[in-house]
């Protein structure tokens, strides 16, 4: 009774504060584009690589700036530069794992961060003068007015349980997709096609956005030490400990095994733990004893864990990239949404 009197509050206010915060929204100046990649729901939807896919392709339009809050990094609050698209000048702790990462994956694309998107995106133009303006997660962010809303939903779950929070993960309620410009289900591999069809006609009756499907596909390995990089196949007959802080570890420990690896031991955490030295120095000396040869994490979690930490398994990361079904209709939507030829 208590959760559904705090979810009636929480829905209220929420409601009350994006009205007010639509109406005043600001947008840049001049020809800047702003996008945006966000979801409905607390917890992973595949959202940095979504925005990655969108940068790589959208740079072959223009120049590109990735705004992102830099969540949990202690820069948030004021802002920061966390790459010039040459370089990277802050850790995670400082600048956030999603912020390093997308510095760290897109050569050429600054990365800017801070909590006030407003004053970020002007960093942003002051300093790197960009034609697009990608915000990463920030459907919720009503200040700030955008030319695009790419909303991702979980193909098997889009809406969770239905309920706002703390009954459940949405942040806004289903209502809000009418502010979408495109919907891209993700993880459409775990649903089956009766599922896809049930979802897709759900998501119809809040909006009239454009569906389109996608799912998440490994393409390679990076040794952390070197940035070597190795085929899938590598994998296979491995012995390994598995080391993840993401929304979803379950699924990510399967996915290691369909790549043909025997994951020994699993270290797992809450999405953005910041990682020391000692927890994974006694979760690989485990592992090593029980046979592993080497440890796996996500790119995500890379980014967090320091090139000098002398470990007994070498790391290697795994390589995510998006996968998008009817990539041509969804690229087509958005330049049109942006006036620009397809």
């Amino acid at each position: 009774m208590l959760l559904r009197l705090l979810e009636f509050i929480y829905a209220g206010a929420v409601s009350r504060r994006r009205a007010r915060c639509l109406a005043q929204a600001w947008h840049p100046d001049g020809d800047v584009k702003v996008l945006s990649v966000g979801n409905l729901t607390m917890g992973g939807t595949g959202k940095t690589p979504a925005v990655q896919w969108l940068a790589r392709r959208l740079s072959e339009q223009g120049r590109i700036v990735i705004v992102a809050r830099g969540y949990g990094g202690s820069l948030s609050e004021k802002g920061a530069i966390a790459g010039d698209g040459k370089s990277t000048f802050h850790s995670s702790a400082e600048v956030g794992d999603e912020a390093l990462l997308h510095a760290r994956a897109l050569p050429g694309i600054p990365v800017v961060i801070g909590k006030d998107r407003v004053a970020t995106v002007k960093t942003a133009i002051e300093n790197f003068a960009p034609q697009f303006i990608i915000l990463d997660d920030a459907f919720q962010y009503w200040s700030l007015a955008r030319d695009f809303n790419l909303v991702l939903l979980d193909a098997s779950r889009p809406f969770d349980n239905g309920h706002t929070l703390p009954l459940g993960k949405l942040r806004e309620l289903p209502q809000a997709l009418e502010r979408a410009d495109a919907i891209l289900l993700t993880r459409c591999a775990k649903a089956t096609a009766p599922l896809l069809e049930r979802t897709r006609r759900e998501v119809a009756s809040y909006c009239d956005a454009p569906v389109f499907l996608s799912d998440h596909q490994p393409i390679d390995l990076r040794r952390e030490d070197d940035g070597t990089q190795f085929a899938l196949e590598y994998l296979k007959g491995h012995k390994v400990l598995s080391l993840s802080a993401i929304a979803d570890n379950q699924s990510w420990n399967k996915s290691l095994k369909r790549l043909g690896c025997e994951v020994v031991k699993t270290l797992s955490r809450r999405d953005h733990h910041q990682w020391k030295e000692a927890e994974i120095t006694y979760a690989a000396q485990r592992a090593k004893a029980a046979g592993a040869t080497m440890a796996i994490t996500t790119e995500k979690d890379a980014v967090k864990m320091k090139a000098e930490w002398r470990q007994p398994l070498p790391l290697f990361s795994l390589r995510i990239e998006l996968s998008v079904e009817n990539e041509h209709g969804l690229w087509r939507e958005l330049l049109t949404s942006l006036n620009h030829t397809v």
